[in-house]
């Protein structure tokens, strides 16, 4: 196992070939990242607890001990960006790995100029995400049964904690941004993934599908996304029922839904 600790930025980078890692790391590190190389699935588990990496990369056939593909289970419980390496010409790989959550998805063979480029592209997405919050006089959103802290990033309803990803997270603080209003795939996709996503657009209701059973299972009774077919997506009627805007002339109207 290699590693090296300082206060770069930090990779974590698992792949089970040998050429591969070696002249990863070196591009990595030459970039200016701080790297960890573990060879198999337990370590790459470990460190991604310990190391505290700012983006995983990992070979997409890696597993991890209990047998499930490694990048799902890095996925689920960990909420730093992940890019998937997939095997030469393996676009079918690419596509699900992107839809079960990675951030990005590359083929062998890729030149460690291009993946320090990569990993760069990933970590100028929190400064994005981090100046819409700084622009806001409150990071925490209430919409009856659902509280959402943007500064802490977690999300509640009925009082009970939902444990998110960075994706479902920040795909509930859209519909949140604009609770009177349906977000189409397309304004969420520039908003979460950026401008420059290539790839299905029904990557959002994976996401959103995902966050809505973690949702139900947490408050079964509060419908907290509803989808209006055709269009996108908005806050259900459960949690908006409550919200009023002003009246142009000076009443105040309840929110349409």
């Amino acid at each position: 196992m290699e590693l090296d600790t300082n206060l770069a930025p930090r990779i974590l980078i698992a792949v089970d070939d040998p050429d591969l890692r070696r002249t990863s790391v070196a591009g990595l590190r030459a970039a200016g990242f701080s790297v960890s190389a573990p060879t198999d699935g337990d370590a790459a588990i470990l460190l991604a607890e310990s190391f505290s990496p700012d983006v995983l990369v990992v070979c997409s056939h890696l597993r991890a001990p209990d047998g499930r593909p490694l990048y799902e289970r890095l996925r689920d419980s960990s909420e730093q960006y992940l890019l998937c390496i997939a095997d030469e010409g393996a676009h079918r790989v690419r596509s699900a790995v992107l839809l079960s959550g990675a951030d990005d998805a590359v083929s062998v063979p890729i030149s460690a100029e291009e993946l320090a480029a990569r990993c760069h592209a990933l970590l100028r997405r929190p400064r994005q995400l981090q100046h819409r919050i700084d622009n806001n006089m409150t990071t925490t959103l209430t919409f009856g049964a659902l509280t959402i802290d943007l500064g802490r990033r977690e999300v509640r309803v009925d009082d009970e904690e939902v444990a998110t990803t960075r994706i479902e997270f920040s795909l509930l603080e859209q519909l949140c941004r604009r609770p009177t209003e349906v977000c189409t795939r397309e304004e969420l996709l520039d908003a979460v993934w950026g401008p420059k996503w290539v790839g299905d657009n029904h990557v959002v209701d994976v996401h959103l599908s995902n966050l809505r059973r973690k949702l139900d299972k947490a408050a079964p009774e509060v419908k907290v996304i509803h989808t209006v077919r055709g269009v996108g997506f908005r806050l259900a009627n459960d949690v908006t029922d409550s919200l009023e805007i002003s009246h142009p002339f000076g009443m105040a109207t309840p929110v349409p839904v």
